[in-house]
């Protein structure tokens, strides 16, 4: 039972694509099923913890958010609450995951390649050639999501069309999904120098992906994390330097070669009107974030309205909710004093991180971009943006510190292994 739990969860970004793919095919919502694994294999991984100051942090906001719907001024419905414990308690549950013995190296993140890979391959096959069953799929479940004029909704319709989603209605797990897979490959290919011909496809294609996913901060943030990933090369002079500059070249390639192909695969009205879309259509990101921090002012307090009171799930019921920006839900939902808390879990593994940049590279980086996302996005609560990563990166980190003085050895081992050479064969030669 525990072996088949633990290998549910390595391979958990299978059953994610599997789940969306059957939604498309019309096939029963079966999500709930993870919840109970993910639950049985985080009290496997906490029986087994030598607990620390940081996991009593993170078991600390985790009472905190399940008590926060006790001791709110006024009830709101139960039903909310559920969805909040669904959207962010269970994500939370992968910090204690990640500390773990079993998820000490890096399978988890070597385990999500394969399917978001075939989710992207999928994706570009659906965007350029368009079947009925997709387009039929995705139609209907964004006119059933959005209550608008017909005209602001068929604009809208328009907008989703031209952004790349694969199995899911929306842009947001691709677009994400896409940055991941993209620093994922560039850090084994640069840092670890460890790679094969399956991380160079996953590097071009997430490339060309992020960009017609359309998700702006994944575009901006990715560019930003390819310039300092150079930096960091050139400064540590790693070996894979000249590799590292193939790969800018590869990258203005297909840079190239997705302005062509958008150039003459489409209209050009058509192409302005995306464009004007997606730099126009919602707004200044910062001036609107402001505009919802006015809207709710007199809603945020020291310790919130409750779990899940302003959430996706929310706004799905029906109520008043905050869906755009985590910087402001968190606190209307735990207060300053949940959004504090969360802010240090984040920003002292982030410094961890650094101690063991080398050996934290991907995970450090991505929860550099989770603090710059929250700015636009409910990071840590809607499913898409994949809060569990965040939760199993802070807990990665946190059990790689433990172990600093033995990371080297065990990477070396991991590499030869990742390589298809078994640790003990050089040992054996020699």
């Amino acid at each position: 039972m525990e072996k088949l739990v633990v290998n549910i969860v390595k391979y958990y970004y299978w059953f994610l694509v599997a789940i969306a793919a059957s939604l498309m095919l019309g096939m029963r919502d079966v999500s709930s099923a993870l919840i109970p694994i993910v639950i049985i294999a985080a009290a496997i991984s906490c029986s087994s913890i030598r607990w620390a100051k940081k996991d009593g942090l993170v078991f600390a906001l985790l009472l905190y958010s399940l008590g926060s719907y006790f001791f709110v001024e006024y009830a709101y419905s139960m039903r909310l609450y559920y969805l909040g414990i669904r959207s962010q308690i269970v994500p939370m549950l992968f910090y204690f995951i990640a500390r773990s013995e079993k998820f000490k190296m890096d399978d988890f993140f070597e385990n999500s390649r394969a399917p978001l890979f075939f989710a992207m391959m999928c994706g570009v096959y659906f965007y350029f050639f368009l079947p009925d069953f997709y387009v039929s799929y995705k139609a209907n479940v964004i006119w059933s999501n959005f209550d608008s004029d017909v005209n602001a909704l068929s604009g809208k319709l328009l907008y989703e069309f031209t952004r790349m989603s694969s199995f899911w209605p929306h842009s947001y797990f691709i677009g994400y999904s896409s940055l991941f897979l993209f620093m994922y490959s560039a850090k084994k290919i640069v840092i670890d120098d460890v790679y094969k011909k399956f991380d160079l496809a996953c590097f071009a294609l997430s490339f060309f992906c992020l960009f017609f996913a359309q998700q702006r901060v994944s575009i901006a943030f990715c560019v930003l994390f390819f310039v300092v990933l150079t930096v960091y090369a050139t400064i540590k002079r790693l070996p894979s330097c000249k590799l590292l500059y193939s790969l800018w070249i590869c990258a203005g390639a297909l840079g190239t070669g997705i302005f062509l192909i958008a150039m003459n695969y489409l209209d050009v009205d058509f192409v302005e009107y995306v464009l004007n879309r997606s730099v126009n259509y919602d707004g200044s990101i910062v001036g609107d974030r402001f505009a919802l921090f006015d809207q709710f002012i007199d809603r945020l307090n020291v310790f919130g309205s409750g779990l899940g009171r302003y959430g996706h799930g929310a706004v799905e019921e029906g109520y008043i909710g905050i869906p755009d920006s985590d910087y402001i839900r968190v606190p209307a939902e735990l207060g300053f004093l949940g959004l504090v808390m969360l802010l240090i879990i984040c920003v002292h593994a982030i410094i961890s991180g650094l101690r063991i940049f080398k050996y934290a590279f991907f995970e450090v980086c991505t929860l550099c971009f989770c603090l710059v996302a929250m700015i636009g996005a409910a990071v840590w609560e809607l499913g898409t943006l994949q809060p569990f990563l965040y939760w199993f990166c802070i807990g990665h980190i946190q059990s790689k510190l433990e172990r600093r003085e033995d990371l080297e050895e065990e990477y070396s081992a991991y590499f030869k292994k990742l390589s298809g050479q078994e640790p003990d064969e050089e040992a054996d030669e020699g």
